[in-house]
């Protein structure tokens, strides 16, 4: 290479703007880490923005860049076989090259636990369906796989998350009561008439134990989203939709805003507004407002180790269309560790008003006395309900009450709980192209 040249490529890589205008370019990081065939799309004073053949948008900090080499060129352009076609010079239509390196971009997790908005996913589902106090962390193993469609144009994203529990997913009975239809009422007392009668006073067929619809189901989560990028900021829209195969729960259909301030991009803040639309539950929770702040920091970025503390904060608008409550539905915080393909995380869902959970809709109450105070924080204990034990505790307190307003204090004080306020969970996982 000659003086002149040299001192020219050496001028672009180390001083502001970085090589921008080549088509192509291969980015080597000082982790040793290679981008290849990507081109460089936007970049600030400490970052640049590449984004290779599939689609996929990096971003990498200027320090933590070893060398930036244009990718060689492409020879000179084949001729048609009819040479006399004005329209020059051409090359032969390939279109396999057309087409992006990869089509999916897959990313499998196992984790213990799972949270949206404030709401607990599994664990609580698998204490009410074992009979189990509410806690702060569960053994509710499941598998998250999300694919992502690359290739598309930079501003569509497209994807799907489906989460498939590994444990729990049959029902079972959790009330141990005799019923003639599931979660029908308490018919024991048949079987004591029978036992001291000597005389069978019910149809064994028809009462007896039965099974709740109470196993963990699947989840699936499809997004749709575009986004646009101005001197304001990215801003982005689109739809996000939940299903569940419990023929109850529907679908949950949210209208998705979100913009990407261009300052602070250090944090990488988001904000974004989840709206409720779909009318499921009665339209219970139609209408309803989500907003989200997210704040997040890639350390090492490029590198083959790299670490991403990030924080969610959401507050709940209007929970639902019966109670109507307002306040901050969670707080969020992850730390993930990423080593090549591979990926560990710590989660926390902190919920800073527990009122918001504290109906039946999303904690449902089956003590003796229905939870009616709907801003105590408090909650029936699963494991406080069912089974002999329970029953003899709640008739002795029923025995030694003077009136019907101590005996509701006593039997509420035995069998609620605080609702939970820290949920943790984590996950271990990869993420691959295919």
């Amino acid at each position: 290479m000659r003086k002149k040249h040299r001192r020219l490529f050496i001028a672009l890589f180390f001083f502001t703007p970085f090589v921008v205008d080549l088509d192509a370019v291969t980015v080597l990081t000082t982790g040793g880490r290679s981008f290849e065939r990507v081109t460089v799309e936007k970049e600030t004073e400490t970052e640049i923005e590449i984004v290779d053949k599939d689609g996929v948008v990096y971003r990498i900090r200027k320090d933590r860049i070893k060398q930036i080499t244009p990718d060689a060129k492409e020879g000179p352009a084949e001729f048609t076989t009819d040479e006399s076609v004005p329209t020059g010079a051409v090359k032969k239509d390939s279109p396999a090259e057309s087409l992006p390196e990869h089509s999916f971009l897959l990313s499998q997790s196992v984790s213990n636990d799972g949270a949206f908005q404030g709401v607990d996913l599994f664990g609580e589902r698998q204490a009410r369906r074992n009979g189990t106090k509410y806690k702060d962390f569960y053994q509710a193993y499941f598998m998250t796989t999300s694919v992502d469609l690359l290739g598309l144009p930079k501003q569509f994203k497209l994807g799907l998350t489906v989460m498939d529990p590994l444990v729990d997913r049959s029902n079972t009975d959790a009330d141990n009561r005799f019923q003639s239809t599931p979660g029908g009422p308490d018919q024991s007392y048949l079987i004591n008439q029978s036992l001291a009668t000597g005389t069978l006073q019910y149809d064994p067929n028809q009462v007896k134990t039965r099974k709740e619809k109470n196993g963990l189901f699947d989840y699936l989560f499809t997004r749709a989203m575009y986004e646009h990028e101005t001197k304001m900021g990215a801003f982005s829209a689109g739809f996000l939709f939940i299903n569940a195969n419990d023929p109850i729960y529907v679908m949950r259909g949210y209208w998705v805003i979100g913009w990407r301030p261009p300052f602070l991009q250090w944090l990488n803040p988001q904000f974004s507004a989840n709206n409720k639309m779909l009318n499921d539950y009665g339209g219970v929770f139609q209408g309803t407002h989500n907003y989200r702040l997210s704040l997040s920091h890639e350390f090492f970025k490029g590198e083959t180790f790299r670490i991403t503390p990030s924080l969610v904060i959401g507050y709940a608008d209007v929970n639902d269309n019966i109670d109507r409550k307002k306040g901050f539905s969670d707080v969020s915080p992850r730390l993930q560790f990423d080593y090549g393909k591979f990926f560990f995380a710590l989660n926390a869902m902190y919920r800073a008003t527990p009122a918001l959970v504290d109906n039946e809709l999303y904690t449902p109450s089956a003590g003796v006395y229905p939870d009616t105070n709907p801003n105590d924080g408090k909650t029936t204990d699963p494991s406080k309900v069912y089974g002999y034990k329970n029953q003899f505790i709640v008739n002795y307190l029923s025995s030694i009450s003077p009136n019907e307003f101590v005996r509701r204090g006593l039997i509420e004080h035995y069998q609620q709980q605080h609702i939970v306020h820290f949920i943790f969970f984590y996950n271990i996982g990869y993420t691959i192209r295919i």
